[in-house]
Parts: structure tokens; sequence; C-alpha cells
């Protein structure tokens, strides 16, 4: 019952300071929101006209789509944080795109936006083709040699910048030639992980079709009818069984996979600012003398500190990524369960949006609803961008300090219950 009660006071406390963060950067935070949308429209235009010139400098622009929300999500967890917060050069960021990239095309996925960037720009390129007097030639395929080619080179190109970054290369350079290499990384990086993304989605999205052409899978469909018929109560158990797997994922995806992979963005992007101010002999203690000794005695010292120290690793291909999972999974953070409901009730802020405004305006016709489809799927885009985004902030500045990491999200003049030991 103690443990109960400090968790539900935990959880409201925390739910308290992402309300008064929000109270006092709503306005930025909105700006952010609103130039992340612009830019997204703006890069897909930019993507469709590069595609016109040839499928490599259309494919290298698109990936660039899903970068412009990326880029808007770590702005607004960057501006919340109080000044004295600021630690880690802005490059440090930049290095770790990969690590959070991955996690955020999780999050970009669940609510269709990647492949809905996908299907504009082959749809944006054929009305392009049919504008032109030029013939129609092939539609550009994510899943095609070409593609994996700049996926590959694209990887070469991150292995020779981060070598020159680790191999101290740089050092006595101009900051100019520093950024542009550090830029050029990230920007690879980027582009292997958002193409080898599409590509792998379009290869789970053709798994099925291509199954159901297999022999195998006729035999066993037959086989299966004959259960059905010799044992109905089986076979209606198994169509229950089988229909309620997708359910079941989907609520997994939604409920749990989607909010610890948002929540491991923030800690990645906050871990970066405070990873070196903590020994992870430190970290142990913490963890040790904390309100959930009894959970978080049962994972050993060793994990603990490869997990934090690894959160600092920028130059490794996903070394910041694993460091981040690591300490979401074994802090043992009771509220982590409340941050993912509360993720994903905003995440459902649209239906919100939209409800509001049928009962606003009452009934339209058809036409008066397509053309307020994009206005109101907008407002409905930035203000769930926000929320989640602060919440998020509340919960893994939190989880950190339970590491012996200072808080970063503290008022004016004020101590926030996520500074509190």
């Amino acid at each position: 019952m103690d443990g109960s009660t400090s968790w539900l006071r935990e959880s409201a406390g925390l739910v308290r300071l992402a309300g008064r963060v929000l109270a006092r950067h709503w306005l930025p935070l909105l700006a952010i929101a609103a130039a992340s949308l612009l830019a997204r429209e703006l890069l897909a235009r930019l993507a469709v006209a590069a595609g016109g010139v040839g499928p490599v400098p259309g494919f290298l622009v698109l990936a660039l789509v899903p970068l412009a929300s990326l880029a808007a999500l770590v702005a607004m967890l960057l501006v919340v944080r109080s000044r004295d917060a600021r630690r880690s050069h802005v490059w440090g960021v930049v290095a770790a795109a990969g690590s959070v990239l991955v996690p955020f095309l999780v999050v970009y996925e669940s609510r269709g936006a990647l492949r809905a960037d996908l299907i504009d720009y082959v749809r944006g390129t054929l009305y392009e083709q049919l504008g032109s007097e030029a013939p129609v030639t092939v539609l550009p395929q994510i899943a095609s040699w070409l593609v994996l080619g700049i996926v590959a080179a694209a990887l070469v190109v991150r292995a020779l910048g981060a070598r020159l970054i680790d191999r101290g290369h740089l050092q006595g350079r101009s900051d100019a030639r520093a950024g542009l290499v550090h830029v050029v990384t990230g920007y690879a990086e980027a582009v292997w992980v958002t193409l080898g993304a599409w590509v792998l989605a379009g290869f789970l999205g053709s798994l099925h079709g291509w199954w159901s052409a297999r022999e195998v899978a006729a035999s066993v469909a037959q086989r299966w009818d004959s259960v059905r018929e010799q044992l109905p109560t089986l076979g209606a158990f198994g169509d229950w069984v089988v229909g309620a797997l997708p359910v079941l994922s989907d609520a997994v995806v939604t409920g749990v996979l989607v909010p610890i992979s948002m929540l491991t963005i923030a800690v990645i992007v906050y871990g970066l600012q405070v990873a070196d101010t903590v020994t992870p002999d430190d970290v142990v203690r913490a963890v040790r003398r904390g309100r959930w000794a009894a959970l978080t005695g049962r994972i050993a010292d060793a994990p603990l500190k490869l997990a934090w120290v690894r959160l600092s690793d920028t130059s490794g291909r996903f070394g910041a990524l694993a460091g981040g999972i690591s300490l979401v999974l074994r802090s043992s953070f009771a509220p982590v369960l409340t941050y993912c409901v509360l993720f994903t009730l905003l995440a459902q802020l649209d239906v919100v949006v939209w409800w509001v405004a049928r009962l606003a305006l009452g009934w339209r016709e058809e036409l008066t609803w397509q053309a307020l489809h994009a206005p109101l799927d907008g407002i409905a885009e930035m203000l769930t961008l926000v929320l989640t985004a602060v919440v998020t902030a509340a919960f893994a500045d939190r989880l950190l300090t339970r590491f012996g990491a200072a808080g970063q999200l503290r008022d004016r003049g004020a101590r926030s219950p996520a500074a509190a030991r």
C-alpha cells in the first residue's frame, strides 16, 4: 500500500511539473511545432522536385523529411531545460543522431507518418511527370538496388566521418571544418537509417503476399481446415487466437513500445548533458539508496555502470541508444507505467480536436470538412507534439535524477519535484 501511494504521489508530482513547464514554455514550444510542420512540407516538396532530376537526389532529400520532426522534438527537449543545465556541445547531439533516430522512427511510424511521406513522394513524382511533356518513366521504388546502394554509400561516409572524429584528426582545425564533418556524418547516419527503415517496412509488408504464394502455406491452410471440421471447438479457439494476436501486438506497440521509445529519446538527449557529471559508481550508489530499493536490488551493478558509460558514447554506432534503453529498462522506475498511459492518451488528441471542431461547427457539407482536414490535422499534430514532449521531459529528467544526476527542469527560484531525491 505504501509503495502504491508513493508511486501515485510521485506520478502526480511529475504531472504537475509538466504542467508548470508547459505554462512557462508553451509559446516557444508551439512556435517550434509550427516550424516543424512548415519544414516538413517544404522538404517534401523539395524531395519531389529533386526526384524530377533523378532518383538519387530525390531519395537523399526524402530522408530529410522525418528529420524535421526529430529536430523539433530535440529542440523542445532542450528549450525546456534551465540555463545552468546546458553543458554538452551541440555536435554531441548531432553525433548521436543515429541513436536518437532509431527510437524516433518507431514513434514516427506509429502514426503512419513514415509510410505517408513515401506515398506522398511517389504520388508527387508521378504528378510531376504527368504534368510535364517528358514521357512517364518508372516510378521510384524504395526496395531496389539503387536504394540499397545509397544506404551502403551512406554507411561508408558515416564510418569515414566517425573515424576522423574518433582519431582526433579534427584537432587544430577550424570550427567550420569540424562542424562540417559532424554535419555530414550525422546526415549520412540519418540517410542510411531512414532509407533502411523504409526498405525494412516494405520488406515486412511484402512478407504476407510472399507467404500466401508458397505451397507450404496452402498445405498448412488445408490441414487447418480439416482440424476445423473434425474438432470445431479447437478450430474456433485457434481462429480466435489468430484474430486476437494482431490486436494484442498493436496494443503492445501503441501502449508500451512507442512510449518507451519516446522516453528513450529524452533520456539520450538529457543524458548527454549530465553523463560526465556522475560516475558509474555514483549511479549504483544512488540507485541502491532510492525508495525503490526492493526492485532495483535485483539489478546487478555491472549492467548499470555499462549503461551509464554507453549513454555518453556518441562515437559508436548505437552506443547512446543501447545505454538509453538499458537505463529505462533497468531503472525499475515505477511511474513509467503512468507515463505510458499518459503518452497513449495524448497520442489520441486528434480525436479530441476533431470532436471539438464538429461540436463547434455543427453540420457542414463534405467539401467543408475536406478543406478543414489539413488545418485540423496540423493543429492536432502540433498540440500532440508539444504535450508529449513536455510530459516526456518531466519523466525522463526524473529518471536521470534517480541515477544521481542533477535535475534539468527546475523552475525559477523553486525546486521542482524532479530535482527532489
